[in-house]
C-alpha cells in the first residue's frame, strides 16, 4: 500500500470514531437531560448528602452519609452486598430508612452548608445546626445525623 492511501484510511478511520463520540455525547446529554444530582456537606466535613433525580427508573430522593457512623448502629444484615450504619435516605414522602450501602456521596469540594443555613429542594429541607443535620421531606418524615447520635422520625 501506498503512504496516500495508508493515510486517507487512518484519516477516514479517525473521522469514523470522531462522529461516533460525538454521536455518544449528544445521546447521552439527552438521555441525561432530566437527571438531577445535587451535593453539599457539612462544615465539619462529616456528613455528605446528595439530592438524585432520576429519570430513567424515575426516582427522587435525598441521601446523606455520615462518615463517623450511624449511632446507635442499625440492627440486620444486608441482603447482598454493602454494609448498614453510613447512610440514611429519605423519598419526597414516606418514612426515612438506614439503606445497605456499598457506595458513597462522600465529596470533599461538594458546597458546605454552613451551621445555621437550610437547604430546600424538591420536597426536601435540611436545616445545618452545631448538634448535627435534620432533613425531613413533604410528609414530615426525615432523618437526624450527628457524632453523638442519629434517630429516623
Amino acid at each position: 500500500m501506498s503512504r496516500r492511501l495508508l493515510l486517507s484510511v487512518a484519516v477516514g478511520a479517525i473521522a469514523l470514531l470522531a462522529l461516533g463520540s460525538l454521536a455518544t455525547a449528544s445521546s447521552s446529554k439527552t438521555r441525561t437531560s432530566k437527571d438531577t444530582f445535587v451535593q453539599f456537606r457539612m462544615p465539619s466535613n462529616n456528613v455528605f448528602c446528595a439530592y438524585v433525580v432520576s429519570s430513567s427508573p424515575y426516582a427522587k430522593y435525598l441521601r446523606c452519609d455520615i462518615m463517623s457512623g450511624i449511632k446507635p448502629k442499625p440492627t440486620g444484615k444486608c441482603p447482598y452486598e454493602g454494609s448498614r450504619g453510613v447512610s440514611a435516605d429519605i423519598g419526597v414522602t414516606g418514612k426515612a430508612t438506614f439503606p445497605c450501602s456499598s457506595d458513597s456521596v462522600y465529596n470533599k469540594s461538594a458546597p458546605k452548608l454552613n451551621y445555621g443555613k437550610t437547604w430546600s429542594r424538591g420536597g426536601f429541607t435540611c436545616k445545618s445546626t452545631l448538634a448535627g443535620l435534620r432533613c425531613s421531606n413533604l410528609s414530615h418524615h426525615g432523618f437526624f445525623l450527628s457524632r453523638a447520635h442519629s434517630y429516623r422520625f
